[in-house]
């Protein structure tokens, strides 16, 4: 792997599937050739998800059933982390706010942090806890409902992009 080491952050409804209206097996692929030519260009080390739409784990292995191999085979690339909203998201960014996992419900994560933010608390709490401070890490989320954005933390050695499929900005 070079340094720095990429990570790519996937979005998956109206991002890279479309809504899951009717269960994990009735998702269709979308958007394959922006991400692929973001994947082929920015060339990251590693693809997660960073999706509101996978709530716990139940739902994350019915994720892994009904639609993970479809976008895999379709992206053709691994997915390595699959977060879920419950397990992973708000508690890191509770956790980075300082606030009470349990004062925290999803619709006020969404109403008040929004994917945006939810993404920037999740990379800082992450990298803040889980990333050796000699190397230099960059990241990447790719969301149908955010603005364009760079950010660079130079204390945590992390530079980052959110970047809207629908109006890519260079990256």
């Amino acid at each position: 792997m070079r340094f720095p080491a990429r990570h790519l952050y996937l979005d998956l409804e109206d991002t890279v599937i479309t809504p899951v209206m009717q269960g994990w097996w009735m998702t269709e692929c979308i958007n394959i050739p922006k991400v692929k030519r973001i994947v082929d260009g920015w060339k990251p080390d590693y693809v997660h998800l960073f999706s509101f739409a996978i709530w716990n784990a139940d739902e994350l292995e019915k994720f892994k059933l009904g639609t993970l191999p479809m976008l895999e085979d379709r992206l053709g690339i691994r997915l390595s982390n699959m977060w879920t909203t419950d397990d992973n998201i708000i508690p890191m960014c509770c956790a980075e706010m300082g606030i009470e996992r349990s004062t925290v419900d999803f619709q006020e994560m969404s109403n008040f942090w929004s994917k945006h933010q939810a993404f920037r608390l999740c990379m800082r709490q992450q990298f803040k806890n889980t990333h050796r401070h000699d190397t230099d890490t960059e990241v990447m989320l790719l969301d149908d409902a955010v603005f364009n954005e760079s950010f660079h933390w130079p204390d945590l050695r992390l530079k980052g992009q959110i970047i809207n499929i629908d109006n890519p900005a260079e990256f």
